[in-house]
């Protein structure tokens, strides 16, 4: 008799302290959506490749939009740019998550040391 091989899902665990943290309750939704997308796409070794047009399309909302869930989730420390795109060769920018690991670097948890502007 034969074993049925079932393949492994994957998933997405987030850490509790960084959910409770004033700087994830601040993001608005489309930005919790983003980062969640976002990390699907994470590898230790490889920058995401995430352009706005994708997250527009991904997210459901308007380019502006989803240009400010980037934003939002940069100010806020949970991704940093580590490479420039460019719209006419197609390029989208690539990020790295501050709290996985990036090219065998711990993460920097940027996020933990927001604080809200006055």
């Amino acid at each position: 008799m034969s074993r049925v091989r079932v393949p492994k899902k994957q998933y997405i665990a987030q850490d509790v302290d960084m959910i409770r943290s004033a700087a994830y309750l601040d993001l608005s939704g489309n930005a919790v959506k983003l980062l969640v997308l976002m990390q699907c796409h994470w590898r230790m070794y490889e920058p995401i490749a995430y352009s706005v047009t994708e997250a527009q399309k991904r997210v459901g909302c308007c380019r502006g939009l989803a240009h400010q869930a980037f934003r939002e989730l940069e100010s806020h420390g949970f991704i940093r740019l580590v490479l420039e795109g460019h719209y006419y060769k197609q390029l989208a920018r690539r990020w790295r998550l501050t709290f996985r690991q990036f090219n065998d670097q711990k993460p920097t948890d940027e996020w933990q040391t927001w604080t809200p502007e006055l």
